[in-house]
């Protein structure tokens, strides 16, 4: 309920009613109107330090500071409102002027101005301090001229008032306009979507406490002021209204200067000093016949100014040496930057938020076959194979999310040539924002084919082409384990040797047997659609797998085709070669329930198919019903 501004309202309306309401009442009673008028006063000052506390204990750390000078300038008010009450309606005495709670009221005042200009002052740069404080300065001084001129000479020339009294008089609307003239700064200074309602309630707050000022001093002029006037709960209420502003204050939202981007040239700061001046010099030269208090205001605000312009100038010298230093150092950074951007022995480019190149150094038009003018605007993925596409366009959403990737792919220049590429892409963050994207290539084209070289040559027989033995075994055993999980399916293997190969290359050599080899192995190849895998053992050794059979003629229909095709004589050399295999089978889990079992009978299984020469086949499960 503290925060909400109809809440607010209408306690405001409540108290004024009821102070407004006392006062009127009672008016035929000084007494009473006085007591009512300094118990609504401290109440009201009491609402205003609840309000500060919630405020104080809400803010952030940069704000709280400027809260507390607020809450410290109250309760010196509650302090002179105190000293009244009791000087005026516990021990009936009147209330001197100057007195105690004049003390008090002005430290209030002093304590208001210091928050406002600390607020100012905090976030501002040096140039911009100097500056609002001259402008004070110089608004004050002609302030003091004019004061001093209409208000305080009069007074001496016509009155016994004590310098005491003069200078509390003249305190009182010096500390309101410079409270004013705070605000004011401080309000211009906001750009639009920093304006708030803390920060009119801020500006209402001290108008109204300057407009009550100004009628208690007139009044005091007159000495026609007593306690309980209708201004008196103007004070109060101006007090209320500042402390309830700090319930609407949002952190980082208001009461902070624009230091940066501001939305308009900034004309109230810009001529209230200078025009202050000119108003002072034009009533000098109408009033002034001799050296008076005019002449001495005008001159020192006149000094005010020249001195001001000449730390301003001394102040842009130092910014315009500055920024030549940081141009320079920008350049070098640049320099350097083209260095390493240009000269980089890999591709290196850049690309704007739709993935589009800004930017490419010669080795990546070189790469590319395009030159870097027509590279300019085309997006990077037209450069990327189409199989590949849409991975490198998931991993660029991660580095627009700010986060760098590194990730293979395959690009496509101009001419359709094909390479391997690892790409690292880097976010471009400008003022917290991504811009763009930084991308460095390395072409891993070799090494990427030597891998898969590798990789062949680790799963492949050298000779033959077909798979090895590693392969092979790898494959059996993973066809094995898969029926751990899924029902068996049946998986058979084909054990084959050649028979009389040791006498083909003890009598025509080693060179015609590999020639043989490579000859069988292609002869296999025929039957690739049929079987799961081919594989050479070594030697003359082959393997073959089969799965899911469905029956043994299955089994005995495919050993039949193998021995019709790799019985017929081989031509090699000039040579007619006859080398008929010897083929064993088992069968997974009707012969064996692992590998080493099935890779076991299988070769018990081809040694006794060896029985016959001219080449045969014998099933394992066949073989256990055999006579021995």
């Amino acid at each position: 309920m503290f925060k909400q501004p109809k809440s607010f309202i209408l306690i405001i309306l409540l108290y004024a009613l009821g102070y407004y309401g006392w006062i009127v009442t009672f008016s035929d009673s000084q007494f009473l109107e006085a007591l009512g008028g300094n118990i609504f006063s401290i109440a009201g000052l009491l609402i205003a330090l609840l309000y500060l506390r919630i405020a104080i204990k809400w803010a952030d750390s940069n704000d709280r500071k400027f809260w507390l000078l607020i809450a410290f300038g109250t309760f010196c008010y509650l302090i002179a409102e105190l000293i009244w009450l009791f000087t005026e309606n516990i021990f009936h005495k009147n209330v001197a002027f100057p007195g105690w709670p004049d003390v008090f009221y002005i430290l209030q005042v002093i304590f208001l101005l210091y928050a406002l200009i600390y607020k100012i002052l905090k976030d501002a740069a040096i140039q911009q301090r100097i500056s609002f404080l001259f402008d004070v300065m110089i608004i004050l001084v002609v302030a003091s001229t004019f004061s001093w001129h209409f208000l305080i000479k009069p007074i001496l020339d016509t009155s016994a008032a004590t310098m005491n009294a003069l200078i509390v008089s003249l305190i009182y609307p010096l500390g309101d306009l410079g409270m004013l003239v705070a605000a004011s700064f401080l309000f211009f200074n906001l750009t639009s979507k920093d304006k708030s309602l803390s920060m009119y309630l801020i500006i209402a707050a001290v108008t109204i406490q300057a407009i009550a000022d100004s009628v208690y001093l007139y009044l005091i002029a007159q000495d026609t002021y007593i306690s309980g006037s209708l201004i008196d709960p103007l004070f109060i209420i101006a007090m209320i209204v500042l402390a309830f502003a700090g319930l609407q204050h949002q952190p980082n939202t208001i009461i902070t200067t624009s230091t940066t981007h501001p939305e308009k040239l900034n004309i109230f700061q810009m001529l209230t000093p200078y025009g202050g001046v000119l108003i002072l010099f034009v009533f000098m030269g109408f009033h002034s016949r001799s050296f008076d208090i005019v002449t001495v205001g005008s001159g020192l605000s006149i000094l005010l100014v020249i001195t001001r312009q000449v730390l301003i100038i001394v102040e842009n010298h130092k910014l315009v040496r500055r920024y030549y230093d940081q141009a320079q150092t920008l350049e070098l950074s640049e320099e350097r930057y083209k260095s390493l951007f240009e000269y980089h022995p890999d591709p290196v480019y850049s690309t704007d938020l739709k993935g589009q190149f800004d930017s490419a150094n010669t080795a990546c038009s070189d790469l590319l076959g395009v030159s870097k003018t027509d590279l300019m605007g085309q997006n990077s993925l037209r450069y990327v194979k189409d199989t590949h596409r849409m991975t490198v366009a998931e991993e660029l959403k991660e580095v627009f999310k700010g986060m760098p990737r590194s990730y293979e792919t395959v690009v496509e220049n101009a001419f359709g040539s094909s390479m391997y590429m690892n790409i690292t892409n880097v976010p471009i963050i400008v003022q917290n924002e991504i811009v763009g994207i930084f991308g460095i290539g390395k072409d891993v084209t070799e090494i990427k084919r030597n891998e898969q070289r590798i990789q062949y040559l680790a799963y492949h027989d050298a000779l033959t082409g077909l798979f090895n033995r590693l392969a092979f075994e790898e494959r059996l055993l993973k066809l094995i384990k898969s029926d751990s999980f899924h029902p068996p399916s049946n998986v058979s293997l084909f054990f084959m040797d050649l028979n009389q190969f040791k006498a083909v290359n003890d009598t025509l050599g080693h060179d015609v047997g590999d020639q043989l080899l490579k000859a069988v192995a292609r002869r296999l190849q025929s039957f690739d659609s049929d079987f799961d895998m081919m594989a050479r053992q070594g030697g003359d050794e082959f393997t073959l797998l089969l799965k899911n059979v469905k029956s043994y003629e299955q089994l005995h229909r495919m050993a039949n085709q193998l021995l019709s095709t790799l019985q017929a004589p081989y031509e090699i050399a000039n040579h007619m070669i006859s080398c008929p295999p010897s083929i064993g089978i088992s069968c997974y889990p009707t012969d064996a329930l692992s590998m080493l079992e099935m890779l076991q009978h299988a070769d018990i299984a081809m040694y006794r198919a060896k029985d016959i020469p001219s080449g045969s086949y014998v099933l394992y499960d066949e073989l256990q019903h055999m006579p021995s």
